[in-house]
């Protein structure tokens, strides 16, 4: 099984039946200090026909690295999302990056997004949550249970696929959320959640 293949299925079932959120928000914008973890080169641009704006400074919120592993911004995945109407519906910027392919003994995909202002957070995230996994899953035997859990300073919301594969979600504050799955041993995932410092 290809990484690629899995990650952009899970990304389409993911966001296809994402509920819809309802209700007004007081409008916040993240403050972002980073840089970006690596170079982007988009020939038209970082929105996409939508209004998704791929915004790789996003990943400034993450470590650099796991585990000694760099996370790679995936610029195949970000111009996916671009042409993504369901994401564009609920998210204003997005970003997607990974470590390793699903061929080695560890390894893990992530998307990190700004739910638009207008969005009623606490109402859209479990909707996403249930919807991220269900994709992730897809290709993985399903999802064949679902907990939460306190990983440093943050509750997770973490399933489980039948495949071996373990999905996590939280939100991150300001609007923010971080999803990812992967498999092996190291668990990547929880050590990156471990290390998110704000």
């Amino acid at each position: 099984m290809r990484r690629r293949a899995v990650v952009g299925l899970a990304m389409l079932f993911a966001v296809a039946a994402v509920v819809s959120a309802c209700g007004p928000v007081a409008p916040s914008t993240p403050d972002f200090t980073q840089v970006p973890i690596g170079p982007t080169a988009w020939p038209n641009g970082t929105t996409g026909q939508y209004g998704l704006r791929i915004d790789p400074s996003l990943l400034g919120k993450l470590p650099r690295t796991v585990a000694a592993r760099a996370i790679a911004e995936d610029a195949a995945d970000e111009s996916a999302a671009m042409d993504n109407a369901d994401l564009a519906k609920n998210f204003d910027t997005f970003a997607a990056a990974s470590i390793g392919q699903v061929v080695d003994t560890d390894w893990l995909t992530l998307v990190i997004g700004h739910v638009k202002p207008g969005i009623t957070f606490t109402d859209f995230y479990p909707g996403w949550v249930d919807q991220y996994a269900t994709g992730a899953c897809s290709q993985a035997n399903g999802v064949t249970s679902s907990d939460q859990v306190q990983i440093g300073d943050w509750q997770v919301d973490r399933s489980y696929c039948g495949g071996g594969f373990l999905v996590y979600s939280l939100s991150l504050g300001n609007g923010l959320i971080l999803s990812m799955f992967g498999a092996g041993p190291a668990d990547l995932s929880h050590k990156l959640i471990e290390a998110i410092y704000f």
